[in-house]
């Protein structure tokens, strides 16, 4: 049964990927990107710790009933998601967007804001620790800063580059504008190889290949964009590997294979989501938004002027949990339901993560968010201006399916808005300027003459 149940979700996911490449063509394509991640961590994930040691992974995971319990709802949740992904992208009516000569240099200024906002937040945590040799001399390095607005502004470069590209989306991209592109990513960069962070590697290369190829739409190959991800996905599982050999300094070998990271089984993500399905189920209680909204609540307001504000937060909701520990979610408890701890920074990944929230309701969770990268990606289509942040949104993707709501949320709200804002005030402006043309205009087609010699 269990295997049974690994193959429909497989079939299903190959079916997806099949259906909406051949229709559109289109390597970001909420599905193209989404579902690989879903197969990885739902079907090639439990495979091969099956094949690796069944013992070890089946009592984990609670023996064939528990394991079949979950491994069900894990392809419920995932088609679901699927299944909203292709409701966004019906068709929509919305009126197309333009970009004018004045708009782009506009957004070209805005891009080199957010990039020194970035590089400046990211020297200023460097500094901080002692220097750029104190920051990455150490294995998982890094600079900081107590602020976590500061900390997070580092990757404003995150936001530069697609709005860089947008800018010259009718001049091209030359060496000095892919230069600019290197240093706004260059926190982020260095952040992913030297500090070995999976999350600032996917979105610096991939937020740079969305922005580029939505902005300047090149026909990409499906296999070229699957070696691709393929690579790309092997980076990120060996920089998780090495991760505690890889600093400033280090005389030690690169070569523990991408597979340690996988048999990693307290601190396996497949195992972790379905030890909180079995939690919930039996003792537990679905959170119904609440833990995302202390979250979300207490990160907004700076600790310098309330420093006990996850505790505040917390009592105010009358939630028994740590948000500062594994974002909420209640490991010691899960313990003594499963037999086995959790190792720290584990991440449970969508369907865990959601079930903790939402419960029976998840399915319906995935579903709206399906819905809103497809809806994002359909209007992106028409409308430019929306293409930067859909390019985050697309490399945000990592979060959502593979960590937690609340790493997606942040910084979705953090990156993604100052972007549509940004670009939305720039066509209000456009717009108010048009207006009196548009009036004088609609006024002359009313007398015939005028309207003649406007011709």
């Amino acid at each position: 049964m269990y295997y049974t149940l690994i193959g429909l979700l497989a079939a299903f996911g190959a079916f997806a990927i099949f259906r909406d490449w051949t229709r559109w063509h289109d390597v970001f394509h909420p599905t193209i990107y989404c579902v690989p991640q879903l197969m990885f961590l739902y079907v090639a994930f439990p495979l091969y710790g099956l094949a690796t040691d069944e013992f070890e992974f089946v009592s984990r995971a609670g023996y064939w009933d528990q394991l079949a319990g979950f491994q069900f709802i894990a392809g419920v949740m995932c088609i679901a998601l699927i299944c909203g992904i292709w409701w966004g992208t019906r068709k929509v009516a919305s009126a197309p967007g333009t970009i004018i000569e004045h708009d782009a240099k506009a957004i070209f200024a805005v891009a080199v804001l957010f990039g020194i906002l970035g590089s400046v937040s990211w020297i200023v945590g460097i500094v901080n620790v002692g220097g750029f040799d104190a920051a990455y001399g150490r294995a998982y390095g890094g600079g900081w800063d107590d602020s976590g607005y500061v900390r997070e502004a580092a990757q404003f470069g995150f936001v530069a580059a697609p709005l860089l590209i947008l800018s010259r989306r009718k001049g091209g991209m030359h060496l000095q504008h892919w230069l600019l592109v290197f240093i706004f990513l260059v926190p982020l960069l260095v952040q992913g190889f030297l500090g070995a962070r999976r999350g600032p590697t996917f979105l610096a290369i991939t937020g740079l290949a969305a922005s580029y190829i939505l902005t300047f739409r090149p026909r990409i190959p499906f296999w070229l964009a699957s070696a691709a991800a393929l690579l790309l996905g092997m980076l990120l599982l060996w920089l998780v590997a090495n991760r505690g050999a890889i600093y400033l300094g280090s005389v030690q070998a690169l070569d523990s294979p991408v597979s340690r990271m996988l048999e990693n089984w307290s601190g396996n993500e497949y195992l972790l989501s379905s030890a909180i399905v079995r939690y919930v189920n039996e003792v537990g209680e679905p959170f119904y938004g609440l833990r995302i909204f202390a979250h979300m609540t207490a990160r907004v307001v700076p600790s310098a002027i309330w420093p006990t504000k996850y505790a505040d937060v917390l009592a105010m909701l009358g939630l028994d949990i740590d948000l500062t520990q594994e974002a909420g979610i209640p490991v010691d408890r899960i313990a003594i339901v499963t037999g086995w701890k959790v190792a720290i920074g584990a991440a449970p990944g969508i369907v865990g993560d959601f079930w903790m929230e939402f419960g029976m309701f998840a399915p319906l969770a995935a579903f709206a968010l399906g819905m809103l990268y497809g809806r994002l990606w359909r209007r992106s289509l028409s409308d430019p201006r929306l293409q930067p942040a859909y390019a985050m949104f697309a490399a945000l993707s990592i979060y959502i399916l593979t960590q937690t709501i609340e790493a997606w949320m942040f910084r979705s709200l953090l990156f993604g808005i100052p972007a549509i804002v940004a670009l939305r005030l720039l066509a209000r402006r456009r717009n108010d300027v048009h207006v009196p043309n548009q009036t004088w205009y609609a006024h002359s087609l009313m007398q015939p003459g005028r309207a003649r010699h406007c011709e």
